[in-house]
């Protein structure tokens, strides 16, 4: 089993990145001149934190999919939030979304591809989603994908892959993620840090360690002819591991599956952000500043935070937060909204509290008692956080006027009340509040419309990011 290894230690004993002043470019000019459009299936709202000026759609009607196609846009996003739901929910929602983009893309004469994206520390409904993706192809385009490619780094938020093994950064250490928390997810736990025996793992042995194809950091810095003579011997669907330790790990892997797409390879991919910002080539950006992560009218209101999250990273970010930061605590007492008795006592009062405090021009931090509440079947712990964000949903729904800003803490809770809450149909991603924190504009359909919503991932940040974030918005005024 791996060991925690020290990052420095590590990257020093590589090779020297593979560098090229026009590589985005180069990305840019291959997708354009084939003429395909990446779409991404996004299975909570954090997807989006590598990006800006990208469309994100919460629904997958064939005349929005048109126009998200015929954008002049690279990629577009659609959220399924299939992480809060059981296997067979998100199969049935992966296939309407894939049949339906196919069908857009028939009717407007272009060619898409898929990306499947998913959680940097490897929870999610894998492999279902890529086999449901594999298999509309198949019956759409009568061929398989030559392979999938699995890409978990997300430097943002400390991921890297080396040597096949995926790790979590702290500090200076790289912990393999099987160690970590997130490895003993109630639903999507696991145990093997090393990507091929996660594969075997998760696919209950039908990819054996040894038929993964790995294209290792030594490799990929040698640049993009070695990476796409290794991708050329892809074939049945092969699953295919894709290491990184930096941003200059990507890029020759992006031209070099341009390059083999030009030579009629096909691949389905299951990654984290960072790889789908260096495959369409998204030049970097600064942070959005305070004033465009805020209501323009809206200056005397208070703004909103949710907290849903119940990993330890963000409970230790929001008790900086109510130590720290110019907001009131308001606690959602998870026992309580569990109760058919009391459950909608305790949402009345909540409401009633908090349209007051917004009222004021008082910012109220709204989360969920910290006490985790779990049962020993995975679709009873999936019922229990479904019902948790249905209540913060119900919260939203009773706001009586828009905030000043809304931020939201969790990959379920932020989805929940983005298309529950605030009915956004289609938001725009303005860029990011910090690394990895990404900022949407809601559309002119949403509850409320043009209000900046920040989608604060549950496994992202330092302790006092969240209310460094917070802060900088009530300073603002």
């Amino acid at each position: 089993m791996a060991n925690p290894i020290l990052y420095r230690e590590t990257a020093d004993k590589l090779p020297p990145e593979w560098t090229s002043p026009g590589a985005e470019e180069e990305i840019r000019r291959s997708l354009r001149s084939a003429g395909r459009k990446l779409v991404v299936l996004d299975d909570d709202p954090t997807g989006v934190q590598t990006v800006h000026d990208i469309e994100v759609l919460t629904d997958w009607e064939l005349p929005l999919l048109k126009e998200a196609l015929q954008d002049e846009r690279p990629l577009f996003f659609i959220l399924t939030n299939t992480r809060s739901m059981t296997p067979m929910e998100a199969e049935a929602v992966n296939r309407e979304i894939a049949g339906n983009v196919l069908q857009a893309a028939r009717e407007l004469g272009c060619e898409v591809e898929f990306m499947s994206r998913s959680d940097s520390t490897l929870r999610g409904h894998y492999p279902l989603e890529i086999d449901v993706l594999s298999d509309v192809y198949r019956s759409s385009a009568g061929r398989e994908y030559d392979g999938h490619l699995i890409v978990p780094a997300f430097f943002e938020g400390g991921r890297y892959t080396y040597n096949n093994i995926h790790y979590l950064k702290t500090d200076e250490w790289l912990t393999p993620v099987h160690k970590t928390e997130f490895a003993a997810d109630k639903v999507f736990g696991y145990s093997h840090s090393d990507l091929r025996f996660w594969i075997a793992e998760k696919t209950a042995m039908r990819f054996r360690p040894d038929q993964c194809l790995s294209v290792p950091v030594d490799l990929i810095r040698q640049g993009p002819d070695a990476v796409e003579e290794r991708l050329m011997r892809a074939k049945g669907q092969t699953p295919v591991i894709i290491n990184a330790m930096s941003y200059a790990d990507l890029f020759p892997v992006a031209i070099a599956l341009h390059r083999a797409y030009a030579r009629g390879k096909r691949f389905v991919y299951r990654t984290a952000a960072s790889f789908v910002k260096a495959y369409a080539g998204i030049e970097d950006r600064d942070y959005v500043p305070p004033e465009r992560m805020t209501a323009g009218g809206g200056e005397r209101r208070g703004g909103l935070i949710v907290v849903g999250s119940y990993t330890a990273k963000t409970t230790a970010q929001l008790d900086r937060l109510l130590q720290h930061g110019s907001v009131e605590p308001l606690e959602l007492e998870v026992e309580r909204i569990l109760d058919p008795e009391s459950g909608a006592a305790e949402l009345m009062r909540l409401s009633a509290e908090l349209n007051g405090m917004l009222d004021r021009g008082v910012s109220a931090a709204v989360y969920s008692s910290r006490r985790l509440v779990s049962v020993k079947d995975k679709a009873g712990n999936l019922k229990i956080g479904q019902t948790v964000s249905a209540a913060m949903v119900e919260l939203v729904r009773s706001l009586s006027a828009a905030p000043r800003f809304i931020l939201a803490k969790g990959g379920i809770t932020s989805s929940d009340i983005a298309t529950k809450g605030l009915h956004i149909r289609k938001a725009l991603v303005l860029g990011q509040a910090a690394a990895g924190i990404p900022v949407w504009l809601t559309g002119p359909e949403a509850k409320f419309p043009h209000l900046p919503y920040i989608v604060f991932p549950g496994n992202v940040g330092g302790d006092s990011t969240l209310m460094e974030i917070v802060n900088r918005l009530i300073g603002g005024r």
